[in-house]
């Protein structure tokens, strides 16, 4: 194996995500954001070269959709073709929202190019008895790129619970004799921080805590968009678990913070060593929530238009590598009546000029519950009260949903809470087109 093996670990690249509320492109007439992400993906693999690895990791969902567009798929393999003209292998693993729905199969399998060194983990009906890596080809596959170093890999499809139904038991044990290092995309059931993966787009699947009990000498996950050592676990010792983080931020359903990748150096000594990278990312300001509850109209628009003038709202570096320098800002507002709204937005206009150097700029407003319509208070529903009272909706049925979809008694209450929080921040006028996820 050498005095030392280097690994670059990523995740979560997330390629095609695009905010609506973005501006386009110049050059493409792409969504920003898509281009954003795209630049990412590229500046995170060339990272890794330049540190020497000697294999890449994508722990999943490199892209956004099941059904990628062809020009992420291209850039996806154009990416990869830095790391095979390099030499180096790479392990693709299936993510959530690369996962194929019904019967068809993950967006990884068009990144699996085993003849240029890239071997991507995810199940394909077309593998007969034996096909591909085992223990479970796509569910749960060992490689072992190097001598004494063997790469776990569980994909988002090996946590299905529905598994053990067709007598299939994933049951990841480390290798004796070897550097064992763990990499699934699904959420660490120790994590506190759990209640913020909550996604839409595919079934939480949780690692078991027990699986970090096994004596891993990493566990190196996707899914949780925040960079960097899950806490608790951040020891740097044998058991230490990680989270790859993402490319880039994902509207403000992402936890602000760093972006990049995982660079894992194996000592000669068999110790393992973990180190969050970062990459560029465009600046984002999620402004404090401002509660109109006790404010005039006149006090709200002073308070945002002396926010607005103290920010940067220009990125030199965004602009050498994406084109544009607009940074992302948005501003809450809550508790305020139906009359202040309409005020507000008849400012809106004058907000946008001011915002004009950003790359996407909103104003959402949180309803309250004394806002609801006369009529639904008195007990008669109206369709008007169903599209803006999702929050009171949830407040009712919330804890039952929670127990026919099993969510689990540690995180229930959170879940509850932060869902809470999501759904009353849902306006008539639709969201930027963000869903709430970790990955």
């Amino acid at each position: 194996m050498g005095n030392k093996y280097v690994l670059g670990v990523r995740g979560c690249q997330h390629l095609g995500y695009g905010n609506r509320r973005m501006r386009l492109h110049p050059g493409t007439r792409w969504n920003q954001r898509v281009v954003d992400g795209h630049i990412a993906h590229e500046l995170t693999t060339r990272a890794m070269l330049d540190a020497g690895v000697h294999g890449v990791i994508d722990g999943g969902d490199l892209t956004h959709r099941a059904r990628p567009v062809p020009r992420d798929v291209e850039l996806a393999n154009r990416v990869d073709d830095l790391r095979a003209r390099a030499g180096i292998w790479g392990i693709g693993n299936s993510g959530n929202h690369c996962a194929g729905a019904g019967t068809d199969i993950s967006a990884m399998g068009a990144m699996h190019r085993p003849d240029l060194g890239m071997n991507a983990v995810y199940p394909d009906p077309r593998r007969g008895p034996g096909d591909g890596i085992g223990p479970h080809p796509g569910l749960y596959e060992i490689h072992r790129p190097a001598d004494g170093v063997a790469i776990h890999a569980v994909s988002h499809y090996g946590l299905d619970r529905g598994l053990a139904d067709e007598g299939i038991h994933i049951d990841p044990v480390p290798l004796p004799g070897h550097v064992n290092l763990f990499v699934c995309h699904g959420v660490f059931e120790a994590d506190d921080r759990l209640y913020n993966c909550i996604n839409p787009h595919g079934q939480e699947r949780p690692i078991p805590l027990e699986w970090a009990s096994r004596g891993w000498d990493a566990m190196l996950l996707s899914h949780y968009h925040s960079l960097g050592a899950v806490p608790g676990h951040d020891h740097g010792g044998p058991g230490q678990v990680w989270y790859t983080g993402s490319s880039l931020t994902r509207g403000f359903s992402d936890e602000l913070g760093e972006r990049g990748w995982l660079h894992v150096t194996v000592e000669d000594t068999g110790r393992v060593h973990v180190e969050a990278r970062t990459i560029w990312q465009r600046p984002q300001y999620d402004l404090p929530l401002i509660n109109g509850a006790d404010l005039t109209t006149a006090d709200i628009d002073n308070l945002i238009s002396d926010r607005i003038a103290g920010l940067d709202l220009e990125d030199e570096t965004s602009a050498t590598l994406t084109g544009d320098a607009g940074a992302i800002a948005r501003q809450r507002i809550t508790g305020t009546t139906a009359a202040q709204r309409a005020a507000l937005r008849a400012l809106e206009p004058r907000w946008a000029r001011l915002t004009a150097l950003a790359a996407s700029w909103q104003i959402d407003y949180q309803h309250s519950a004394h806002d609801a319509p006369a009529a639904e208070a008195a007990g008669h529903r109206t369709i008007t009260g169903r599209v803006t009272d999702y929050g009171a909706e949830l407040e009712a049925r919330g804890r039952i949903l929670a127990e026919r979809i099993k969510v689990p008694d540690i995180i229930a209450a959170p879940v509850h809470e932060m869902a809470l929080s999501w759904a009353r921040q849902i306006t008539p006028t639709g969201a930027d087109g963000d869903t709430p996820d970790g990955d």
